[in-house]
């Protein structure tokens, strides 16, 4: 019970009480009520979580000093009978209210739910809310209070995790594991569409050797650079990635004729000084001569080589009938 409901109950159980008495009474409680309000305004002040409390209305009522400093005030005072579209982005102060709508509502509480919100840098940033509606002595909700913690280094950190379990981590493109991952996907919806795909698999000649006599580090750059460039001109429907060493693939939906449009771009412009010389051997392969992508990854691989021992062509279809 707060204070000032305290006070409430407390002058109801005093009915025959003089005038005199009754004003020493309410003197008393209303100093105890001041005193709760001291008590809970230093410790607003003083936590470094976002702690608010509101309305039924969704109107802000007290909140902390940090929470008052991450909406752009000064003080929390000048927030009193705000709400969430008067601070906040509208795409954000929308879901806020929206998350509150049990809240209030329906008095049903709301736990470590993550909630985006924007740093002062105009970075994305994250907290974990909590939120508890407040009841009147009758079991009407009258209100919430919210505690929302920080947790965007910790979700910054997970997605680093992510990524990197998904990624290459020299060129950052999808590495194997997660190539088969999401390209068994990728195939079995294109399979229920009756849809066509193509698989590119691409090497740089003699990166071995230029590897090995200018070293790691420029073989390093050269593959980064290499990656790059596959980026460039890959769609964002294509899966790329790197299965090893100096071996790349492409897997994307569409016919031959959008596959061999890219390998001819890719070789065309793959003339660049930061490939030191290395040219590029494509093998490609069509979704009509595989049953799953494992084969088809096979038959892209044996295509390459075979373009690779070619002196004529730095491409060629599985089964090798020349494009």
């Amino acid at each position: 019970m707060t204070g000032l409901q305290h006070w409430s109950t407390s002058l109801n159980a005093y009915p025959s009480l003089d005038l005199d008495q009754q004003s020493t009474k309410l003197d008393a409680l209303f100093k105890q009520a001041l005193q709760y309000k001291s008590v809970l305004e230093t410790l607003l002040s003083i936590t470094d979580d976002f702690v608010y409390i509101k309305d039924a209305q969704h109107k802000f009522m007290f909140a902390s000093d940090a929470f008052a400093r991450l909406t752009g005030h000064e003080q929390w005072r000048e927030l009193q009978g705000k709400d969430d579209f008067d601070i906040f982005p509208k795409e954000h102060a929308e879901l806020y209210f929206e998350h509150e709508q049990d809240v209030i509502n329906k008095g049903i509480s709301l736990a470590q739910h993550e909630e985006p919100y924007y740093l002062p840098s105009g970075e994305l940033g994250w907290v974990s809310s909590t939120k508890n509606p407040v009841f009147d002595d009758k079991g009407k909700v009258i209100g919430l209070i919210g505690i929302s913690k920080d947790i965007t280094q910790i979700k910054r950190h997970q997605e680093l995790i992510a990524h990197q379990a998904t990624h290459d981590c020299l060129t950052d493109v999808y590495n194997r594991k997660a190539f088969y991952d999401f390209g068994e996907t990728m195939w079995a919806k294109l399979q229920r569409d009756k849809a066509e795909s193509t698989l590119l698999f691409l090497d740089l000649n003699e990166f071995k050797q230029v590897n090995d006599r200018l070293g790691h580090q420029v073989g390093d750059k050269i593959l980064c650079s290499f990656a790059s460039f596959l980026k460039e001109e890959c769609r964002d429907s294509d899966l790329l990635a790197r299965l090893g060493g100096d071996e790349f693939v492409i897997y994307m939906g569409g016919d031959k004729d959008a596959a061999l449009s890219l390998a001819r771009r890719l070789i065309s412009a793959s003339h660049k000084e930061e490939l030191l010389g290395c040219a590029i051997s494509i093998g490609i392969a069509h979704s009509s001569n595989a049953e799953n992508l494992a084969e088809l990854v096979k038959h892209a691989d044996d295509a390459m080589y075979k373009a690779k021992r070619s002196k004529s062509q730095q491409y060629c279809f599985y089964p090798f009938l020349r494009a």
